[in-house]
C-alpha cells in the first residue's frame, strides 16, 4: 500500500494560512478569519486543476480521545481520508502527532513515523508552515462580495506575491476560504459549510506491520 501524504500538504497547508495587510485592521481581521475552526466546524471544497476535479472537506472532529484536522478528498475514483492529530486549528507541521489514512472500504491504518515525519519536514521548509510569518506577506487586495456555490459572502480580496495566488475570505465560514485562486494548482470554491462534523473514521487504525504507531 502506498500513501501519499505529500499530495495533501498543499491544501492542507494553505487552510492554515493567515495574510498581511494594507491597514492594521484588516491584517488582524484576514488572520482571524482564516485561523477560524473549532471543534465540529467543516467546509467543503470543490478544486479544478490540471488533474481534474476533486472535491475536498476539512473539518475539525473529536475522536478516540483526542481532536483531528480531517482531509477528505473526493474524485471519480472514489474517497481518500487523512486525519492529522493535532492540539487545535491552525496549527504547525511539527504540531503533528499521528496520522490516520483511510481509502475506500479498506481498513484505515496509522501512517508509519517514518512517512509522517517526512511529511512535516517537507512542510516545514515550505514558507507555508510559519503562519504568523505569512500573515505578513500577503496584500490586502480590497473588499469584494463573492457569489459561490455555499452562497453569497462579503470577503476580504488576498494576494499572496511570493507564490501568486489569491484567496477571498470571510469570517463567516470554518476556515476562512471562500474561494482561492491557487497558483499551480487551480481554483478552490466553497460549496458548504457547517459546525457539526464527526469523524470520518470511526474504527480503530491498524498499524502498518514495521510501521510503528
Amino acid at each position: 500500500m502506498r500513501i501519499n501524504l505529500r499530495s495533501f500538504a498543499p491544501l492542507a497547508l494553505l487552510l492554515a494560512l493567515s495574510p498581511s495587510a494594507l491597514e492594521a485592521q484588516e491584517l488582524d481581521a484576514a488572520c482571524v478569519a482564516l485561523g477560524n475552526g473549532s471543534v465540529g466546524a467543516w467546509a467543503e471544497q470543490r478544486m479544478q486543476g490540471s488533474l481534474g476535479t476533486v472535491d475536498m472537506k476539512f473539518a475539525l472532529v473529536s475522536s478516540r480521545g483526542t481532536t483531528w484536522y480531517e482531509i477528505t478528498a473526493v474524485n471519480a475514483q472514489g474517497a481518500s481520508i487523512i486525519q492529522l492529530e493535532v492540539p487545535g486549528f491552525p496549527f504547525r507541521p511539527d504540531e503533528v502527532a499521528s496520522a490516520v489514512t483511510k481509502t475506500g472500504a479498506t481498513p484505515a491504518v496509522i501512517i508509519p513515523d517514518a512517512v509522517l515525519r517526512q511529511y512535516q519536514a517537507t512542510a516545514m521548509s515550505s514558507p507555508l508552515s510559519d503562519l504568523e510569518a505569512q500573515c505578513r506577506t500577503a496584500e490586502v487586495v480590497g473588499t469584494e462580495d463573492v457569489t459561490v456555490t455555499a452562497g453569497s459572502f462579503q470577503t476580504m480580496h488576498l494576494r499572496f506575491p511570493d507564490n501568486g495566488s489569491d484567496v477571498w475570505v470571510s469570517p463567516d465560514v470554518p476556515f476562512g476560504i471562500v474561494r482561492g485562486v491557487i497558483s499551480g494548482q487551480g481554483t478552490l470554491e466553497l460549496l458548504s459549510f457547517g459546525s457539526d462534523a464527526t469523524a470520518s473514521i470511526a474504527e480503530t487504525p491498524l498499524a502498518l506491520p514495521g510501521g510503528g504507531e
